[in-house]
């Protein structure tokens, strides 16, 4: 084992080095030796999305359009280098011909772009392919997310982090899929869609799905990008109605010195609890501030939230503090690993008393690259909770692994 993890760091310092050696060809423009350099830092195991967008440019430069595209679409996983890989993906297209495609891309860079600079690139692309009518898109080319887990759970929840107390003190086994979707529309415009189905093997009473749709805007304003969106959403248990919801959001976000993101939200929740679940109806607000830095390789995220409840029960309407820390890096062999860490506390405000809760949150995961598009996924979460109520007392952990695409 010693020998094994000293030749895992020799692999990863080479890897470095290669990196290195392939930023010092680009600057001699000797691009084959580049993409040789940034493909041997990938192979060692530099797999973050600053190793995958220079193979991509070198690449380009090199005419493999097919090698380009590829690259570019791992870099489009990365929230942060997701609309420059956008714009990367639409030169690419033009470059094929494809101008159908190419400006369905650029659209979308425009639209999820922060950068200035950016955003005026795409702009200038988009006028160049449409001059005669630049705000009239052809049907937008969607984004779209799909996943598929098999685990286990061993305290089985109503809703994973609702304000209805669930816990079933049982084991079960789970199958679990996801879809999301992206739509770009004209004049700054997007449609985001989701849908989720959690189903457990011996406790049929628990099984859960839902789906949400949010129409939102988004325009530049400085060194700012604001955003005003409007939603829905519908949730179901074991078969039936649990929880609708329309949501009204305001988001904004710049960069900042040193690769720093900060982003600013606030969403108001106009709750509907069906029956027997009435004492969920009512208001929340969540209001949110988060920090994200990119560095090559790795990903740090840090937020806060603060939610506010009025409900029908006051035993359903806690004010909630939140703390998130999620930390995303590299690792050899192409992998991709997380650690996140989560806080929570809550307090209730009763006629007669007042509870309150706390829960700790602790998570590993894993990633691997499959095919451009496919990725597996291992994931560990343990949960503590306490508070001063015997309810709020009682521990998780669960274990899934499964599939992610992009596309």
């Amino acid at each position: 084992m010693h020998g094994s993890a000293m030749g895992a760091g020799t692999d990863l310092d080479q890897a470095r080095i290669d990196f290195d050696a392939g930023v010092a060809a680009v600057a001699e423009e000797d691009f084959a030796s580049a993409l040789e350099a940034f493909e041997s830092a990938a192979d060692r195991g530099l797999s973050g999305p600053a190793v995958h967008y220079n193979i991509g440019v070198c690449a380009w430069e090199l005419g493999d359009l097919d090698r380009a595209e590829a690259a570019f679409m791992v870099v489009a996983r990365d929230p942060g280098m997701a609309a420059l890989a956008l714009y990367n993906l639409g030169l690419v297209s033009l470059r094929r011909g494809d101008e159908n495609r190419a400006a369905a891309l650029f659209e979308q860079a425009l639209d999820q772009g922060d950068d200035d600079t950016l955003r005026q690139l795409a702009a200038a692309r988009l006028s160049e392919l449409r001059p005669a009518e630049p705000a009239r898109a052809a049907p937008p080319r969607l984004t779209v997310f799909l996943a598929s887990y098999a685990g286990y759970d061993d305290n089985v929840a109503l809703i994973g982090d609702a304000e209805l107390l669930g816990v079933s003190d049982t084991g079960s086994a789970l199958i679990e899929t996801q879809l999301a979707a992206i739509a770009p529309l004209a004049y700054g415009f997007r449609l985001e869609g989701g849908a989720y189905w959690l189903q457990y093997n011996q406790l049929d009473e628990y099984d859960q799905s839902g789906l949400a749709l949010d129409l939102l805007h988004r325009r530049a304003m400085g060194e700012w990008t604001g955003e005003v969106g409007v939603g829905a959403a519908f949730s179901r248990l074991d078969g039936e109605r649990f929880e609708d919801q329309r949501s009204v959001a305001l988001r904004a976000a710049r960069a900042l010195a040193g690769g720093w993101d900060l982003r600013l939200g606030y969403r108001y929740d106009d709750i509907d609890g069906n029956q027997p679940f009435t004492g969920l109806s009512g208001d929340r607000h969540d209001a949110s501030l988060r920090l994200q830095r990119h560095m090559p390789g790795q990903r740090l995220r840090l937020e806060y939230r603060l939610e506010m409840n009025d409900r029908s029960s006051k035993e359903l309407s806690p004010d909630r503090h939140r703390l998130e820390a999620e930390w995303i890096t590299a690792m050899p062999a192409g992998l991709q690993g997380s650690i996140g860490l989560a806080w929570r506390d809550s307090r209730y405000s009763l006629d007669d008393e007042n509870w309150s809760e706390r829960r700790l949150i602790a998570s590993v995961g894993l990633l691997g690259q499959v095919t451009r598009h496919w990725a597996w996924v291992l994931r560990y979460d343990w949960l503590d909770n306490d508070g001063s109520v015997d309810e709020f007392e009682y521990s998780r952990q669960r274990v899934v692994a499964g599939v992610e695409g992009l596309f």
